[in-house]
């Protein structure tokens, strides 16, 4: 049996047996996240995108969130794969405000920097950009740089979560985390727990949480697990591996 057809019968119970991140890089390109939720070492794995003139550089930063809405996330990620490095992009500046080429420029950094894994609750509709956007998705997929998606909440897929050579995610009720669901035929073909969510609350306390993005590092703490467990993994081997153990939708 090859390496391809073992992972094409791979299960829900394979992943809960995975490492739980253990040794995995993981990347939260969001509005920041707080040291509280990036863990022992937080300094040194902080980082935001900053205009510099008419260009944007990747620069290390304090740990912060200047928006909630990425701890929040990488919470997620943390209580699925708890053994995971998490590493802050904040691509906001202080106010909130992003732009679209800041996201190019965080993607950049991030297949750059060859992170294990990426996890992108975001997006942009910018048909500018999407000539760029696809480049890079492929380079990561090239590279072996695992990115993960969410799509928008309104149900009309953006990018990069349409791009097929990601994992895109779309949010579904469950009551299980790990709850995977996978529907052929669609550009955003993954489904994860996004309704009721519980998360990481500024001040030690728990939030209610809805929607794709808070799905999406779902998924991308399970294939920071499949990494944990098969360093060697392709993205495209992650994508068989999961999209085997999910549930048809």
């Amino acid at each position: 049996m090859s390496a391809l057809d073992d992972l094409r019968g791979f299960t829900v119970a394979d992943l809960k047996a995975c490492p739980p991140g253990t040794g995995a890089r993981v990347a939260i390109v969001d509005t920041g996240v707080d040291e509280e939720v990036l863990g022992e070492g937080a300094a040194a794995r902080s980082f935001a995108v900053a205009a510099t003139g008419l260009l944007s550089t990747v620069e290390r930063v304090a740990p912060g969130d200047v928006g909630h809405h990425g701890s929040s996330v990488a919470s997620i990620v943390r209580a699925l794969a708890p053994e995971a490095e998490l590493h802050s992009v904040r691509l906001v500046d202080a106010l909130g405000r992003g732009s679209a080429a800041a996201l190019r420029t965080a993607l950049e950094f991030c297949v750059r920097e060859g992170y294990d894994v990426v996890n992108l609750s975001l997006g942009t509709r910018r048909r500018e950009l999407l000539l760029d956007v696809y480049d890079l998705v492929d380079r990561a997929a090239v590279d072996g740089v695992v990115l993960v998606a969410a799509t928008d909440n309104a149900g009309t897929p953006d990018y990069p979560a349409a791009c097929a050579a990601l994992l895109g995610v779309d949010r579904a009720s469950a009551d299980d985390p790990f709850y995977l669901g996978f529907r052929g035929g669609h550009r955003v073909s993954f489904l994860a727990r996004g309704v009721d969510v519980e998360v990481w609350a500024r001040g030690g306390g728990r939030a209610r949480v809805s929607g794709s993005s808070f799905a999406c590092p779902h998924v991308a703490a399970f294939a920071a697990r499949l990494k944990a467990a098969r360093r060697g993994l392709h993205p495209f081997e992650v994508k068989t591996a999961l999209s085997a153990a999910a549930t048809r939708a």
